[in-house]
């Protein structure tokens, strides 16, 4: 609803009606029946709607419909809380996320205010396959490390977990100039417990102008106990490659669902190390000289989520 600017002939002064003016002679302004209708039944839509029966007589009637439209007491003693509304804090709230790197026993305590925690553990990976010096004309190829076994629970919190659960972490497999060596496991008390994937494996061979060759990389985790949400073995390293017509490359380290894994290198170079229980690459050389070191494997990880 609004002024009737469409219509030139109302007269409107600025936008608004104005009366006649005898002395200067201006007419007044018109208004409109469709205008005039238009205002009425705004009015009476309003009367309508608050349940009463419209009353020519009455005057009061628009701020009777407005009183029972409209609640002014709650309006003037607007809440300041949930509660006010009727609205409760809900349960199940996320509180934190702890996360525990460090090799060896840590003591988790949770939060005086958490009923649940979802726990997420992982094995240490394993080492990539690393080179000793190799002899002329042959060559050495490297396996990705393991990455380490993966449960995941959801527990409810009980007193003897305020009390503290002890937290252990293994490392994961040392840099090797041979066979890759394994992570160690992990553990959440005697909840849940995960074992740590295996080395790469090396491969020595004889290099033709047609040779290619391969050697696997380490297995992953196998035990896993305790997990009532997930309990999976861990992925195997991958695959050192040689061919004679596009070259070499060591075993990528397998990943963990908290790192990819490490990546592979080329000829002459030392492996990388893996995450957060992935496995180490490994290493390939024709070097006769020196060694070429394979990647660590990541440490066993820990990651709490804490629920209100």
């Amino acid at each position: 609803m609004d002024y009737p600017k469409s219509m030139p002939s109302v007269g409107l002064v600025n936008g608004w009606f104005v009366d006649e003016n005898p002395v200067v002679g201006t007419p007044g302004s018109l208004i409109p029946a469709v205008w005039g209708n238009s205002v009425t039944q705004e009015i009476l839509s309003v009367i309508k709607a608050a349940g009463l029966t419209p009353d020519e007589a009455k005057t009061d009637q628009l701020a009777m419909a407005i009183g029972a439209l409209v609640d002014f007491t709650k309006m003037k003693n607007t809440p300041t809380t949930l509660s006010g509304y009727g609205i409760t804090d809900a349960v199940g709230r996320l509180l934190a996320v702890k996360q525990f790197d460090t090799v060896g026993i840590t003591v988790y305590r949770p939060n005086p205010k958490t009923k649940r925690i979802r726990v997420r553990l992982i094995g240490a990976g394993g080492s990539g396959g690393g080179c000793g010096p190799v002899a002329a004309t042959y060559q050495s190829l490297g396996g990705g490390g393991g990455a380490g076994a993966y449960a995941e629970s959801l527990y409810d919190v009980t007193a003897e977990m305020q009390a503290g659960v002890p937290v252990s972490l293994g490392a994961g497999g040392s840099p090797r100039n041979t066979t890759g060596l394994a992570g160690g496991g992990a553990s959440f008390g005697s909840y849940m417990s995960v074992a740590g994937g295996f080395g790469g494996q090396i491969l020595t061979f004889l290099v033709t102008a047609t040779s290619s060759a391969f050697i696997q990389g380490g297995a992953g985790g196998q035990a896993v106990t305790g997990g009532n949400l997930a309990s999976a073995r861990g992925i195997p390293g991958g695959y050192g490659m040689s061919n004679s017509n596009w070259g070499v490359l060591s075993g990528t380290g397998a990943a963990s669902p908290f790192d990819g894994g490490a990546p592979a290198t080329g000829v002459n170079g030392n492996g990388y190390t893996g995450l957060r229980g992935s496995g180490g690459s490994g290493a390939c050389s024709t070097n006769a000289s020196a060694s070429c070191l394979s990647g660590a494997g990541g440490n066993a990880f820990c990651e709490i989520w804490e629920y209100e």
